[in-house]
């Protein structure tokens, strides 16, 4: 089977982002919901990203990855200071992890219908699941950095940005 070839360090720029982002926005910001434009606010967004890594660390241990656990309404969705010690403890483990386990075989759990209660089960690495809830993550700061905008303040350039779009502006500079 071929090595997978992710980097830890492309892993903890979103780790980063994360935490910069929860250090630039307010309580009130961080719980506001943006109607008409959202539905949820930021910490809900931020909680659901969190949730993501959170299932993929506890999947690794059963070999088994169910993306439907979710922690609605815990502190994290509230406060952000709770937000960054979650982000934290997800660089701290994707460093002590180290990629050795990279290749690693996970059935993935996740619902597939909003019609009635459908679950895929598919077989996936972790490597690949660890390229997916970065990206996953990316998605939802894309969101943030409009509710930021929103709010009048500014996160950095990069941030919400795919790494494919990263690419592409800087073969156009």
């Amino acid at each position: 089977m071929p090595q997978n070839n992710i980097e830890l360090s492309s892993l903890l720029e979103t780790v980063d982002q994360a935490k910069s982002f929860l250090l630039a926005l307010d309580e009130k910001q961080y719980n506001t919901v943006i109607a008409p434009h959202f539905s949820s606010s930021a910490g809900a967004h931020m909680r659901h990203i969190i949730d993501h890594y959170l299932a993929l660390k506890d999947g690794v241990a059963s070999n088994v990855v169910n993306y439907n656990k979710r922690h609605r309404h815990s502190n994290i969705e509230t406060s952000p200071q709770a937000a960054l010690e979650a982000w934290q403890e997800i660089g701290a483990w994707l460093t002590d992890m180290a990629l050795e386990n990279a290749d690693m075989s996970l059935t993935i759990v996740c619902e597939t219908s909003v019609n009635q209660t459908q679950n895929s089960h598919s077989q996936s690495t972790l490597a690949r699941e660890l390229v997916f809830v970065s990206s996953h993550a990316i998605h939802h700061f894309s969101l943030l950095a409009v509710m930021s905008s929103i709010f009048g303040s500014k996160t950095n350039s990069q941030f919400g940005v795919a790494p494919s779009t990263a690419t592409y502006l800087r073969k156009q500079a």
